[in-house]
């Protein structure tokens, strides 16, 4: 009984330990941390101080949670391109959301919309500059955690 004890506490330690080390690979992105940026606008130029938690993931696979407000539908179901954001967009309260409250989202793979559920996706992020589209933020080849 003792050993089956210690075997199940082995198992489930080192089950532990293997997800704490998945998400050491995989950053989770704070909504937090993407809305704590300053800008600045010096004539008809604008740019943007993002906070070293980002800037040290710039570039790198990261996990993201939030809700998808499509762009383009490819077959009414799924997208490729999205905007994924920290709050639902049926949120009748969740107005006055700026660039800093969004990801512009390319996947890998097309993504089943349902913008009342929250998702896990993981890709990679990049911060932006001067974007044309006014986006700060950029999750590239994403998927669905």
């Amino acid at each position: 009984m003792r050993r089956r004890t210690l075997t199940c506490c082995l198992i489930a330690a080192a089950l532990y330990f293997a997800a704490f080390v998945a998400r050491a690979d995989e950053p989770e992105l704070s909504w937090d941390d993407l809305q704590n940026v300053k800008t600045h606008v010096a004539g008809e130029q604008s740019t943007v101080d993002f906070v070293p938690p980002l800037v040290a993931l710039n570039g790198k696979q990261v996990t993201v949670r939030g809700w998808i407000v499509p762009i383009n539908l490819n077959n009414a179901t799924t997208v490729t391109s999205f905007i994924l954001t920290g709050t639902p967009g049926t949120c009748p309260f969740c107005f006055g959301a700026g660039p800093e409250s969004f990801l512009l989202v390319t996947a890998s793979k097309p993504i089943p919309v349902d913008v009342a559920a929250e998702l896990d996706l993981k890709g990679r992020f990049e911060t932006v500059q001067n974007d044309p589209t006014g986006f700060y933020y950029r999750l590239r080849d994403a998927t669905v955690k």
